[in-house]
C-alpha cells in the first residue's frame, strides 16, 4: 500500500507540472462566455441544463440560443432569402470563430498485478501514458435548426476518426418533435450520454459478445437517426444503421422511448425561458425512465460467411437525482441465434447491467461508484459454459480549473470464466484532461 500511495503522489505531482499552462476554454464556453460547469458536472458527464443543449441541437432551450451568443456568425445570405424561397437559397451561418475545441489527454498507471517473471505483465508504474493523445472537437451550428459534430484523436496509433454528423432539428414545427441525425454517431439508447462517463466505458455498452467481436452499442456507426420530445417529457429515437464489428448482412435497427418525472423538462423550456445561470446546476430532482430495442445480423467469419449471427438486445435505463446524488444505470437483454464460429444452431443468451452512483461533495470535486455484472448463459452443443463477471469501479473527479480535470480510478474485478472467486484489483489510474 506504501508504493501505490506514494506512486499516485508521484503521479499526481507530475501530471500538476504538465498541467500548469493549460488553462483555456473550449468552444461551446467561448461561443456563449460562460463556464463549462454550465453544460457540464464534471466534464464531460452532462447536467440537465447541459442534456437539453444536447437535445436542442446545441443549442439554448426555448429558441432563446440569439439572446445568448457573445460571438457573432458569419451570415451566409440575409433573412430576405427565406421569403424569396425556393428562388434563393435559404440563407445560414457559420460560426465567428473558430467552432473547434481541444482536449489533452495523459494517463498514469499502476499495476497491482505486476509479476517480474512474467513478460506478458504490465509494468507496475509507467509514464508511458504521459500526452497519450490530443482530441479535437468541432461542434456548432450552421444558422437555425442545422447544427454539426465532428470528433477525431490523435495517438500513438494514428489519426482516429468518429462521431462525425450532421442534425436537422425542427423538422415538423418549432417544438423539436421531430429531428434527424445523418453520418457517423452512437445510437441513442440511453436517456443519458453513455460515452460521456466520469470512468471508464461501462461493460453495457463497450465489452462485445460472440465472433462478431468488435460489435457494442455504443461504438459509433454509419446510418440515420430520428428523434424528438414531446410535451417536454417524452423523448424518443429510433435508427437504421451498417452496425459495427464484423460486416453486417442488412442494416440493424433501434429504438428508445424515455420519459422525465419532475426536474428541468429534457427540453430545458421552463416557464420564463431558459436558466443558464443558475447557481447551481447540478442538483435537479427528478426521476428518468427509459427502454430500447436493437436488432441486427453480422456475418461470421468473413464477409462471406456461410453463418450468420441474428441477435436481439432489449433493455432499459434509469437516471434518478436527489439533492447532490446522481444514481443511474442500465441493462440489456441480448439474445443470439448462433454466435460463433463453426458451431450452427448452438444459441446464446447474455445479460449485462451496471448500476453507478455519482455525489458532488462540492462543484470541483465529484467522487463516485459503479457495480456492474456480466453474465453469459450459452446452451445446445454446451461447447462453452455459463459465466459471470463481476466488476467494482470507484473513482474520484478533481476538477483544478472549470476545464482542467483529473480523474484517479481503479476495477476490483471478478472474472467467472477463468474460476475467480475473489475481487482482484487491477489497473489503477490516474487521468488528467485538459480542454481550450
Amino acid at each position: 500500500m506504501k508504493r501505490i500511495f506514494l506512486g499516485l503522489f508521484t503521479a499526481a505531482f507530475m501530471l500538476l507540472i504538465f498541467a500548469a499552462n493549460s488553462y483555456s476554454t473550449p468552444a461551446f464556453a467561448r461561443k456563449y462566455r460562460t463556464s463549462c460547469a454550465t453544460c457540464h458536472n464534471g466534464f464531460p458527464k452532462l447536467n440537465a441544463f447541459g442534456e437539453a443543449f444536447r437535445r436542442n441541437g446545441y443549442q439554448f432551450p426555448g429558441h432563446a440560443d440569439p439572446e445568448f451568443i457573445k460571438e457573432d456568425p458569419v451570415e451566409l445570405g440575409s433573412d430576405g432569402n427565406k421569403r424569396a424561397f425556393p428562388d434563393a437559397i435559404w440563407p445560414g451561418s457559420i460560426p465567428g470563430t473558430s467552432p473547434i475545441a481541444i482536449f489533452l489527454n495523459s494517463e498514469v498507471d499502476y499495476n497491482p498485478k505486476y509479476d517480474p517473471a512474467d513478460a506478458t505483465t504490465a509494468e507496475r508504474f509507467t509514464f508511458s501514458g504521459l500526452g497519450n493523445s490530443i482530441e479535437t472537437v468541432a461542434a456548432g451550428t450552421f444558422g437555425d435548426d442545422l447544427s454539426f459534430w465532428g470528433q477525431a484523436a490523435f495517438n500513438q496509433d494514428g489519426l482516429e476518426l468518429n462521431r462525425i454528423f450532421l442534425i436537422f432539428s425542427n423538422l415538423v414545427g418549432d417544438s423539436y418533435a421531430l429531428n434527424a441525425r445523418v453520418g457517423v454517431f452512437e445510437p441513442s439508447l440511453f436517456s443519458f450520454s453513455t460515452h460521456r462517463a466520469w470512468m471508464e466505458g461501462y461493460w453495457l455498452t463497450t465489452r462485445p459478445f460472440s465472433d462478431d467481436m468488435a460489435w457494442s452499442i455504443e461504438e459509433t456507426q454509419k446510418g440515420l437517426e430520428a428523434n424528438g420530445m414531446l410535451g417536454g417529457r417524452f423523448g424518443y429515437s429510433a435508427g437504421v444503421v451498417e452496425g459495427f464489428g464484423n460486416v453486417h448482412s442488412d442494416k440493424d435497427f433501434y429504438g428508445h422511448v424515455t420519459y422525465k418525472f419532475g426536474g428541468l423538462p429534457l427540453d430545458g423550456v421552463i416557464q420564463g425561458g431558459p436558466a443558464p445561470n443558475n447557481p447551481q446546476p447540478y442538483i435537479d430532482n427528478s426521476l428518468t425512465l427509459g427502454a430500447f430495442v436493437y436488432r441486427g445480423s453480422a456475418a461470421l467469419g468473413s464477409a462471406d460467411a456461410s453463418q450468420y449471427d441474428h441477435f436481439t438486445m432489449t433493455g432499459g435505463d434509469v437516471n434518478a437525482f436527489y439533492s447532490r446524488y446522481n444514481f443511474f444505470g442500465g441493462i440489456g437483454i441480448r439474445s443470439d441465434d448462433q454466435p460463433f464460429v463453426g458451431t450452427p444452431g448452438q444459441s446464446a443468451n447474455t445479460t449485462v447491467w451496471f448500476g453507478e452512483l455519482d455525489v458532488t461533495v462540492f462543484p470541483w470535486l465529484l467522487p463516485g461508484v459503479r457495480l456492474e455484472s456480466w453474465h453469459s448463459q450459452n446452451f445446445d452443443t454446451g461447447a462453452l459454459s455459463s459465466y459471470t463477471d463481476t466488476q467494482i469501479v470507484p473513482g474520484i473527479v478533481a476538477l483544478v480549473r472549470p476545464n482542467v480535470k483529473f480523474t484517479l480510478r481503479t476495477s476490483l474485478a471478478k472474472y467467472g470464466l477463468s474460476g475467480d472467486t475473489k475481487y482482484q484489483f487491477h489497473q489503477v489510474a490516474l487521468m488528467l484532461a485538459v480542454g481550450m
